[in-house]
């Protein structure tokens, strides 16, 4: 073979001779291992590399693959003979006594045993549970090979010596398998004493063809199957192969059916017309042919001579006979004389003519369960064998076979006769009755030949098939299956069938002994107590025998395994041998020795100089950028200047706002009115002189001050996360990282400096805020990773020389560092997956935690930190996380256990007369001491396993420090609470003292009842009361809170005081948490004392099952049961009591962990549900309430002057002019609801004497949406005067409401709301309006336009009877008709009909402009973009309607109303991108256009596959802007508004980007929607941001609201406006996909319970997270703490809670309020909903694969 590989190879394997030593797996059982490793070891040869080159290395690997491989083949069968040894170990002295007989010489254990006729026997079939009866036609299985050997050495033995039997019947054997297959079988038969054997052919099978092929009779040519098939059965049998077993006879297994044949007998052979009946004839035919064959007429030999000389057994079926038929005796005796009587005699049959052997019959009987009441057995047997004496003149006798069921009458219901269960009981009766019987009628008749018993063991597909097939006339009858059974259930009721008369047999049942399967094992238990045969009485263990599969087919998987090996091992090897080679070569065409050192490209450097428009902020601070990544340094100047120029102008406009805020509040405070008391009113007067003298300093002055002052607190909020770290990293317990030492004190001292920034020049500040916002943006998706950011900052700080202020400084940014790990997740972001990287190493996919947690571990280089578990880590992971809260559960449930001992609510003798609860005895005193020895155990488990899984997940990160980081210190606690929980169990179980309560105890508390252990209570229960106590201490302080869980959210100690969140409002926090907790468990003890543990009353393994494990540990007193006796404790009986409680006990405990989350949601309604109504927000949609805006007299009118100023009409006017432009009320309506307030729809219109009456309003007269909108308006007015941030502050209706006298637009909090967006509709578009009326349109789509099976399927466009449009008619029929009226009343339409509207439209009679009102009175009434964004636009329409505001405006005649103050940003990933949609994109720009005058700003992706116009149109505003020389970047993100002279888009930024917006490849890329939040937020100019899903909307009432609710974060009154009280703010939600059917109603009410009355419940607690849209956020806070959401691939599913958790972690607040709400749409559809729902459930698995979730779990308390 050498000389057929190429020379070229360097390293050869000869293939033949390796694959040689895979001979071992064609062994036999019993080769030599010594051998069979020699001849491997010769087979092992490797030949020499052609080409002279050393393979030596390469040889040995392949050589010790080779033997690794014998290895385990020899080591499979090593196995297997040790298994094989240990079953045929003797388990008692009886068994080994019989073991040692069986022992002896086998020849002469069957020396003197009677040859031939009579016989004792057993009909021996050794079948495992489960394996299917085989069918008439399929090939017999052979039981009797080496395959079943484990169950012949377990069953023989057991036949041979305690039943007595000396003949086995066995069930027909295949003949085309080698007859020394059965040796070792019939080597067994001997040597358990078994001396004889009835083989059975399988004659059925070829009856079963003859009904298949429709033939009368057999072919009987000597080649056709049937005749060689029985050659081959009578070479079978040939004494020689028999093992020196004697054949005392041969049979079929085929019999007539007797229940058909006997109405056709008659009175006499000749009458009958049974030999007409074509059963009977198929039946005698195949029979005749044996007899042939094996007795031929004249000189032909026998084909089968074995057979010639043994009795024919002809079977027979007794057990057909049918009772019913009339004189069915006389035909039985009929039937049984014209069978035994030859043809030419006037018989039927010849079978027992001229046979020198003597034919025998072979009848089969069952025994019902009640033989004396329908059915004896005795009189059967004789009445049929006096007839076959008295009618054979040739004296033909019987063998009788007898089965009988191990049944008996149940006990449940002693009246249905029918209730039957398995007898389970060992007697010897009911299988001595019927030999007994056997043994009179033989005495008294002479002509029986011997009995054997049905079966040996139960055959649980047996059904209701006798011991033979039938003959029948169809396939169907003949295969005799039972419909209601299976062959893996014991059928008693299922599988019967009547003999006699009405009396019932159950086939399955028959054995002599019972079988089960249990652990691997398949197991028998005798069923008689002595021997049936003999005299043996010894007791009879259940026996078992392993159930291994064949040595054949174990060393076929080994050898499959070892070729998977070795084709690893090849490939690796050829990889080795083959592929260094093409790699070098590569490199040397690349150019270089591949020896030489990497040379390291030069980066490339541009500078910018940081101008603001404002003069004063500009101090000639220079920044740098390095980078290896652009082609020169003009390239890389632009790059800088791009994200430079950007994030200038948003920290320009965010200082300005600041200012503007400053100068309100100084009004405001110049406007507060006088107190009463003297105190505040020498306070005011104080403040009032102050305000005359700032007024008397000159303006530019305050102007410098106040910009001063806004840039402190600008430079303080943008760097807070900054100093965080700085103050963190400089910690006593740092430890710096490997190779690297940080100036600890520089980091104290940048802390303190932007802490402490008062007298800082603002310059400097500005610059230093700006350069972290140029590297959040040029770092794109290192937003998210504020603490690598940090860390690189800090670099940057130092290079500077510090933040000194020392006149002009460079900051330099190196982009590669700062790039650093997006670069790696592009390429592998599976967490679970290693891959080779370009540094040549496999690693593991990096995520956003990963890098961010390098920053705080201070490395230079990012690093996989933490192991994600995946598959079986996952339990363990969550086990471990959430160890503490089930330990806390447990312990509840064991303090409900001890109250459940003495609670009467179980039996007597488990939960009365155990002492008191503070004088405990007898079981309460066990129960003390076994759960302290229970809780050991499992902390010292939990604990060693915690400490290697740890040490697992964070070996990366070991050595550093970080948050969730083992430390010495870590690991110190516990392994003290490993050696506490181990040292303290054996001491307490070594002074343990456990005693049985006796059963009289259940009654009485005297006498014997009186528990010794009283007379010393304490030194019984001192050592595990010292044990719990120490166990609480230890417990306590293990899993005490750690504060901050992660780094500080605000790092100033007395900031987060003047925030609400200092030492004594959290210490005041933790106590309400803690109560609140400690009520809830204690509901929780409450149900499983009261609920729980009752339901296993009086069940448990010692009173139930009678097994007593623990002894006298649970002090339950000893009971007999099935589970007593040591041998039945496998059996069927015992194993399902003990597997029943254990089910039960485990549901119990199953339920004491979850309860808890049951509680919760009941505290959760029942305490959300007060506070509501203490802020009297419940109810807050109850349209019956009036509405009375009568001026100075209305309730409301008087609330709504009070919340918003005298102004209050003129924004009741605005509300209802939205509610008129929606259409949600009629333009009558319209004028109704101004005029109640004294106003007319027009401004400037007058009121009529008439229009000037004033009522109320109802607002159950008007449509739905609109009176609900209004009804929460109004009630919702309350929370806005009553709303207190600060402690002592008041709401000033002057200075405070929107139009107040004195009120600033300074004091609105700047709003950015940003819209991310897909691929969702925008606008529906004429043709899905006029579409859906075909019968096609109500069917499935296909997403690709391809369907097919299994295809995903897209919605459905119509309901194939309606149009689109016609259906949302059909659902908001009124605001159709108000349409139609305000388009007639707008003079846009003729007529006010709503019919001719819908008319128009659908045959295209109306104008573009009718067309576009009516689309978007579409989109309004669905889930589109365009109501997400229209509904968001009304927070800056409510504000551009105020006089003040306006006013402000009219000082910036170049901005849009109010741009400072609110914008929108919709973030749309695909517009004009070949992913997307052009009528999306054509939505788009048609939103933009109708909305020009709102401060609407459109952010797209740029990249390729965008269209070229869009392309052109970036570029082109590169170039205008100058420094654009071309090229450069690949993909951007960009910023447009409308541009209303040009009718296009208009470029606003341009952020270029050197990365996609979605990192990594493939399924494992970040998350999309969080994603584009960061696309959008980098653009974000608010003080505040809110992101909103695509399917919201908004009223312009709560539009109005939004003002003073961002109020929650910076109260008007708050001195230091550095840190605001919250982070996030929660508000309602109204689902208004509510209507949409059953799916629809099912959300609104979850989002009801969750977004509502849950969430009041979780802020009251403190741990209110994020989980969603339309939370208001920190605009700092969302910039340098990571975004607002995280994006991760796989981990982060569902992104937004993680927000929350990042909330949480840094000890900051995320509270909820109800007085503002927003609408949302939910999945209002079976299919979406489920979508929905998968994503919730993979994203909580994802949650807890988290580290945050480990963090949370491991330091929140």
């Amino acid at each position: 073979t050498a000389s057929q590989v190429p020379t070229t190879s360097r390293c050869v394997i000869r293939p033949a001779r390796s694959v040689a030593a895979l001979h071992l797996a064609t062994m036999p059982p019993h080769f030599d291992p010594e051998l069979a490793v020699e001849v491997a070891e010769e087979d092992i040869a490797l030949t020499s590399c052609p080409s002279g080159e050393d393979c030596s290395r390469r040889s040995k690997l392949v050589a010790w693959a080779v033997r690794g491989i014998v290895a385990l083949v020899l080591l499979g069968v090593a196995a297997q003979r040790i298994a094989a040894a240990i079953q045929q170990q003797p388990t008692s002295a009886e068994e080994r006594r019989l073991e040692a007989s069986t022992a002896a010489p086998t020849l002469g254990r069957c020396q003197g045993v009677p040859q031939g006729l009579p016989i004792k026997g057993v009909r021996y079939v050794p079948h495992l549970v489960g394996e299917p009866y085989p069918h008439p036609q399929s090939a017999p299985l052979d039981y009797y090979s080496d395959v079943y050997a484990n169950l012949h050495r377990r069953d023989l033995p057991l036949i041979g010596q305690y039943v007595a039997a000396d003949t086995l019947g066995l069930r027909a054997w295949p003949t085309d398998t080698p007859a020394h297959e059965r040796a070792q079988f019939f080597q067994e038969m001997r040597g358990a004493g078994v001396c004889k054997v009835i083989p059975t052919f399988h004659v059925s099978k070829y009856y079963a063809d003859m009904l298949l092929d429709g033939s009368s009779q057999p072919s009987t040519d000597p080649s056709s199957a049937f005749a060689v098939a029985f050659q081959r059965f009578g070479a079978t049998v040939k004494e020689e192969l028999l093992g020196g077993v004697q054949m005392a006879a041969w049979t079929v297994d085929l019999s007539l059916d007797l229940h058909e044949l006997l109405p056709l007998v008659g009175s006499d052979c000749g009458f009958s017309k049974v030999i007409e009946d074509k059963s009977f004839s198929m039946y005698m035919q195949l029979l005749h042919a044996i007899q042939g064959w094996v007795h031929p007429l004249g000189s032909n030999s026998s084909v089968a001579p074995a057979l010639a000389v043994k009795p024919f057994l002809i079977p027979l079926d007794l057990s057909r006979v049918s009772w019913t038929e009339p004189f069915h005796q006389k035909k039985l005796d009929t039937f049984l004389r014209c069978m035994s009587t030859s043809r030419t005699a006037g018989g039927w049959s010849s079978l027992f003519a001229g046979d020198a052997a003597g034919t025998r019959w072979l009848f089969s009987f069952a025994e019902p369960l009640d033989q004396n009441i329908t059915y004896r057995f005795r009189d059967q047997l004789t009445n049929v064998a006096t007839d076959i004496s008295k009618h054979s003149s040739s004296g033909v006798k019987a063998i009788v076979m007898v089965g009988t069921q191990a049944l008996k009458r149940g006990t449940s219901n002693p009246i249905n006769s029918v209730n039957l269960v398995e007898d389970m009981s060992i007697t010897s009766k009911r299988y001595l009755d019927p030999y007994r019987d056997y043994e009179a009628v033989s005495q008294a008749t002479s002509s029986l030949d011997g009995f054997m018993y049905d079966e040996w063991m139960d055959d649980w597909d047996r059904g209701t098939r006798g011991p033979f097939f039938l003959a029948t006339d169809t396939l169907d009858k003949m295969m005799d299956e039972c419909k209601g059974g299976s062959r893996f259930t014991h059928d008693i009721d299922g599988c019967s069938r009547i003999v006699g008369n009405t009396a019932s047999v159950y086939p399955e049942f028959f054995g002599l002994v019972g079988a089960s399967s249990q652990l691997m094992q398949h197991c028998i238990y005798p069923r008689f107590g002595f021997s049936l045969f003999g005299d043996f009485g010894a007791k009879i263990n259940m026996k078992c025998a392993y159930m291994r599969p064949s040595t054949t087919w174990v060393l076929l998987a080994l050898v499959l395994l070892a070729g998977v090996c070795l084709a690893q091992v090849t490939r690796l090897m050829l990889q080795w041998c083959f592929w260094d080679k093409p790699r070098a070569e590569k490199k040397k065409l690349a150019g270089g020795d591949s020896n030489k050192p990497r040379e390291v490209k030069a980066p490339q450097v541009g500078h910018i100089t940081v101008l603001p428009k404002e003069t004063s902020l500009r101090g000639d601070h220079l920044f740098e950028l390095q980078s290896t990544a652009l082609s020169s340094g003009e390239e890389v100047g632009w790059w800088l200047g791009q994200h430079a120029t950007a994030q200038t102008s948003i920290l320009e406009k965010q200082v300005k706002a600041e200012v503007s805020a400053i100068r309100a509040l100084r009004a405001r405070r110049g406007h507060a009115p006088k107190m009463v008391d003297d105190k505040a009113g020498s306070e005011n007067e104080e403040e009032s002189e102050d305000a005359s003298q700032e007024g008397q300093d000159s303006e530019v002055s305050t102007e410098e001050t106040d910009l001063a002052k806004a840039m402190q607190v600008v430079h303080r909020r943008t760097l807070e996360g900054f100093a965080a770290w700085c103050l963190y990293v400089s910690g006593s317990a740092f430890r710096a990282p490997r190779g690297r030492k940080l100036d600890l004190e520089a980091l104290r001292e940048i802390a303190h400096q932007i802490e402490e920034n008062q007298g800082r020049p603002a310059d400097k500040l500005f610059a230093e805020a700006l350069l972290l916002r140029v590297m959040e943006s040029l770092g794109e998706q290192m937003l998210q990773c504020p603490e690598r950011l940090s860390y690189l900052l800090f670099h940057i700080f130092q290079e500077a020389g510090g933040l000194y202020d020392i006149g002009p400084t460079t900051f330099s940014i190196d982009m590669d560092k700062l790039h650093d790990g997006l670069v790696q997740m592009n390429i592998h972001s599976n967490p679970y997956t290693r891959q080779k990287m370009p540094n040549g190493k496999w690693e593991f996919g990096l995520n956003f935690d990963d890098i961010n947690e390098s920053g705080i571990q201070c490395r230079d280089h990012v690093a996989k930190t933490f192991r994600e578990p995946a598959s079986l880590m996952v339990v363990i992971d969550f086990v471990l996380s959430y160890r503490v809260a089930i330990m806390i559960k447990l312990y509840c449930f064991a303090v409900a256990g001890y109250i459940y001992l003495g609670s009467h609510q179980g039996d007597d003798i488990t939960t009365t007369h155990n002492g008191s609860l503070w004088e405990p005895k007898w079981l309460r005193i066990n129960f003390i001491q076994y759960i302290a020895l229970m809780d050991a155990a499992v902390w010292a488990c939990l604990e060693c396993l915690l400490i290697v899984y740890v040490a697992w997940q964070r070996w990366p990160s070991l050595g550093y420090r970080s948050p969730g980081i083992p430390s010495l210190k870590w690991l110190v606690e516990h392994a003290f609470n490993v050696c506490f929980s181990a040292f303290g169990g054996l001491w307490v179980y070594h002074e343990s003292s456990f005693k049985k309560k006796p059963w009289a105890c259940a009654q009485s508390d005297a006498g014997i009842c009186a528990d010794p252990r009283l007379d010393n209570l304490w030194g019984t229960l001192q050592y595990a009361l010292f044990y719990w106590a120490c166990r609480i201490i230890i417990f306590l302080l293990m899993n005490a809170k750690r504060v901050p869980i992660f780094l500080y959210g605000t790092p100033d100690s007395k900031v987060r005081t003047e925030s609400g969140r200092g030492w004594c409002a959290n210490q005041w926090q933790n106590i309400r948490v803690n109560v609140a907790w400690l009520s809830m468990l204690g509901v929780c003890i409450l149900i499983e004392v009261l609920l729980l543990l009752p339901t296993m009353k009086g069940l448990d393994w010692d009173t139930t099952c009678g097994l007593n494990l623990l002894g006298e540990v649970t002090g339950l007193p000893s009971t007999r049961g099935v589970c007593t006796d040591a041998d039945l404790r496998l059996g069927f009986g015992c194993v399902s009591c003990i597997s029943g409680i254990f089910a039960g006990w485990l549901v119990v405990v199953l339920g004491a962990l979850v309860d808890i989350y049951f509680v919760f949601y009941l505290a959760s309604a029942i305490v959300g549900g007060i506070m509501g109504q203490q802020r009297e927000l419940n109810d807050l949609k109850n349209t019956s309430l009036p509405i009375d805006l009568r001026e100075q007299q209305g309730r409301e009118a008087k609330l709504f002057e009070r919340t918003f100023g005298p102004g209050w009409q003129h924004i009741w006017r605005v509300m209802v002019q939205s509610l008129y432009s929606e259409s949600l009320v009629s333009p009558k309506q319209a004028e109704h609801l101004v005029q109640a307030a004294g106003i007319s729809l027009e401004a400037d219109a007058p009121l009529t004497h008439r229009e000037k009456k004033q009522k109320q309003i109802h607002l159950t007269r008007f449509p739905h949406l609109a009176a609900e909108r209004l009804a929460f308006f109004f009630q919702s007015l309350k929370w806005i005067e009553k709303n207190q941030p600060s402690k002592g502050k008041h709401f000033e209706p002057a200075t405070d409401a929107l139009t107040g006298v004195h009120f600033d637009p300074g004091s609105i909090p700047s709003l950015t709301q940003i819209i991310p967006a897909y691929n969702e509709v925008v606008i529906p578009s004429v043709e899905f309006l006029r579409s859906g009326a075909e019968q096609e349109d109500a069917r499935n789509g296909s997403p690709d336009d391809q369907p097919g099976l299994g295809d995903l399927t897209v919605p459905p466009q119509g309901d194939g009877v309606n149009t689109n449009l016609a259906f949302m008619i059909s659902q908001f029929p009124d605001e159709w008709v108000f349409l139609a009226k305000r388009l007639h009343a707008e003079g846009l339409v003729e007529s006010a009909e709503s019919q001719d509207l819908y008319q128009g439209f659908m045959k295209g009679r109306l104008s573009q402009q009718i067309v576009v009102e009516l689309r978007f009175w579409a989109a309004m009434r669905m889930q589109s973009v365009a109501k997400t964004v229209i509904g968001a636009l009304q927070c800056g329409r409510a504000l551009a309607s105020l006089p003040k505001v306006r006013e402000h405006y009219r000082q910036h005649p170049g901005k849009r109303v109010p741009e400072d103050h609110v914008e929108v940003i919709l973030a749309h990933q695909t517009y004009g991108h070949v992913e997307g949609s052009e009528k999306n994109d054509e939505a788009v720009q048609l939103l933009l256009e109708r909305y020009a005058d709102d401060a609407l700003y459109l952010v797209f992706d740029l990249k390729r596959g965008t269209s070229a116009e869009l392309w052109a149109m970036a570029e082109a505003f590169l170039r205008e802007k100058g420094g654009y020389g071309g090229g450069g970047f690949e993909q951007a993100s960009v910023k447009c508004q409308w541009d209303k002279a040009r009718r296009g888009l208009r470029v606003v930024e341009v952020l270029p980007r050197k990365f996609p917006l979605r990192l990594g490849q493939g399924d494992f890329k970040t998350q999309g929607k969080a994603c584009n939040q960061l696309n959008g937020l980098r653009f974000a100019n608010g003080h505040y941001v809110q992101a909103l899903d695509c399917n919201m909307g908004t009223f312009i009432g709560e539009g109005f609201k939004v003002p003073y609710v961002l109020r929650m974060f910076m109260p008007l009154d708050k001195e230091d406006r550095t840190a605001p009280r919250c982070r996030y703010l929660g508000f309602r939600e109204f689902i208004f996909t509510g209507r949409e059917g059953a799916v629809g109603k099912c959300h609104a009410a979850a989002e009801w319970t969750f977004g509502t009355i849950y969430q009041r419940f979780l802020s009251g607690l403190g741990v209110r997270m994020h989980y969603g849209h339309p939370d208001l956020v920190d605009g700092f806070w969302a910039r340098n703490r990571g975004g607002m959401s995280k994006s991760s691939p796989v981990v982060n599913l569902s992104e937004d809670i993680f927000a929350g958790f990042n909330v949480r972690m840094r000890e900051e607040a995320s509270p909820h309020i109800d007085a503002l709400e927003f609408e949302k749409g939910r999945e209002a559809t079976f299919n979406a909903a489920s979508n929905f729902f998968s994503k919730i459930s993979g994203g909580s698995i994802a949650v807890l694969r988290s580290r945050d979730n480990h963090l949370l779990c491991e330091r929140i308390g």
